[in-house]
Parts: structure tokens; C-alpha cells; sequence
């Protein structure tokens, strides 16, 4: 098997309608597979998905377990030489799966790559960062604060720790978030799961630098690009229990991986 995609999603039929209509050029692909997790969903995503695409793979949930815990179901089934993460807002394309796919099988020390994303304003968005900061969070913190406050703060508090994207080669970054990642399966095995340890948050973070840490290095490739629609949880309310989640996942992110 050569590539193993896993979508986890919970009542996430909305965009996963679409996620996996943009995959349908891999169902007579015999060297790729799709595992769906499915976090306690109660919308219809499972039915639609038996009925749709009874070739995937679907493993069920009793609750949300999380991204982290999620993911690593998945990574446990998966029999690729790639392990591929989609969110289930993403829309994909068979180049850009292609592309990245060639990429890994040209560049043994690339533990993960991603490409670019295209959010629904028609914008790059940031998916390829430098390592969080206890600084940097603070201030994102405060910038996102002010924003739904109705302050624009953006200049006092610019954001410092993303990459400039507009290149054509593919280049080296600290980390790319989880929405989209090739990962090598030989690189997996080597430093491990996601930590389970993190619901939701810096899980991407952690493992890039983890990577890293194995001597693997982490790519962006900027000549092909995928949709994303970028449901960012814990940003719909401030003091909502997923945001809790999150910051708790941070200052275990940071705690963890203080002497970095």
C-alpha cells in the first residue's frame, strides 16, 4: 500500500460532503486507502458515507476522543508507506496528492511534507509556522480578543512566526499544521504517535518538532495548493470549552517541551 488517508470528523457532514467528493479519483486506486474516524458524530455522516463510499474504512467512536487520539486510530490502521492527515474541511486535488506523494518518495530525509492552503476569502492561509512561543501566543491571544471586541490591533500585534509563502520551490519550516500533512510511515513509527496527552491544539506542533528531533525534516511545498475552509474551534467563543481544551493542550505543548 502506498498512501493512507485518515479524515476524522464529528457532525462534520457538511464539509466532509465535500472533502470526500474531491477524493473520489482515488476509488479504483489500489494503492491507496481512506480511514474515517468518527468522533461520536449525530448528524448523518455515517449513512452518507456507507452509502457514498462503501469502500472506506470507518471506525466509530462511543465520544469525542479528540484530534490527537483520533488521528492515532487511524495511524494504527493504516497499512501506507504515507500516512496522509486531511480535516474534514479540506478539499483536495489529485496533483496536489500526486505532487507531494513524488516529493516524500524523492526526498528520504522529509519526515513530513504539506502544501499550500487556499482559505474561502480566496487567501494563502498560514499553514506552515515557526514553533509556538509563549510570547507570541499572548499576543495572538490579545489580537484575537480585540477582534471580537471590534479593535484592530493587527500592526501593534503582527504576526511574527509564519513564513513567507509566495516562493515557487519547496523550502524547510519549523512545523505545518494538521489540516494537511504526507507523512512517512517509517518516520511515524520511529518518534511515535501524536500525543494523546493533547485534545485539540499544538498536537501538529509537537510532532513536527519531534520529527526534527529523529533527524527528520519538515517541507512546505508552495507549487500546489488544496481548499480549506478552516473551522478554527476556538475562536467561535472566547471561553468555550473547546478553547479550554486548547489552552490547556498549550501549556502542555510548552511545559513539555520547555527546554525548547
Amino acid at each position: 500500500m502506498k498512501l493512507s488517508i485518515i479524515i476524522i470528523g464529528y457532525n462534520s457532514w457538511h464539509f466532509l460532503e465535500k472533502n470526500l467528493a474531491s477524493l473520489k479519483f482515488l476509488k479504483n486506486e489500489q494503492e491507496t486507502e481512506i480511514i474515517y474516524v468518527d468522533n461520536a458524530s449525530k448528524d448523518n455522516t455515517i449513512i452518507e458515507i456507507k452509502r457514498l463510499y462503501p469502500f472506506i474504512r470507518i471506525l466509530r467512536n462511543s465520544k469525542n476522543m479528540g484530534v490527537s487520539k483520533a488521528r492515532n486510530q487511524g495511524i494504527r490502521e493504516a497499512t501506507g508507506k504515507y500516512i496522509a492527515f486531511l480535516d474534514s474541511d479540506t478539499e483536495v486535488t489529485k496533483e496536489a496528492i500526486n505532487e507531494m506523494v513524488t516529493f516524500m518518495d524523492n526526498n528520504p530525509g522529509a519526515g513530513i511534507c504539506g502544501c499550500k492552503m487556499y482559505g474561502q476569502d480566496g487567501k494563502v492561509q498560514p499553514s506552515c509556522r515557526k514553533f509556538p512561543t509563549i510570547s507570541g501566543k499572548m499576543k495572538a491571544g490579545i489580537r484575537i480578543i480585540a477582534g471580537k471586541l471590534g479593535y484592530n490591533i493587527y500592526a501593534t500585534f503582527a504576526k511574527n512566526n509564519y513564513y513567507d509563502t509566495d516562493v515557487e520551490t519547496p523550502f524547510e519550516v519549523d512545523y505545518l499544521i494538521g489540516a494537511c500533512q504526507i507523512i512517512r510511515k517509517e518516520a511515524q513509527e520511529k518518534v511515535g504517535e501524536l500525543d494523546e496527552k493533547i485534545f485539540y491544539g499544538p498536537e501538529d506542533a509537537d510532532f513536527c518538532l519531534r520529527m526534527k528531533k529523529a533527524g527528520y525534516k519538515v517541507f512546505y511545498l508552495p507549487q500546489v495548493s488544496i481548499y480549506h475552509a478552516y473551522q478554527r474551534i476556538s475562536n467561535n467563543k472566547i471561553f468555550s470549552k473547546q478553547t479550554r481544551k486548547h489552552l490547556l493542550g498549550l501549556g502542555f505543548y510548552f511545559w513539555k517541551n520547555r527546554g525548547r
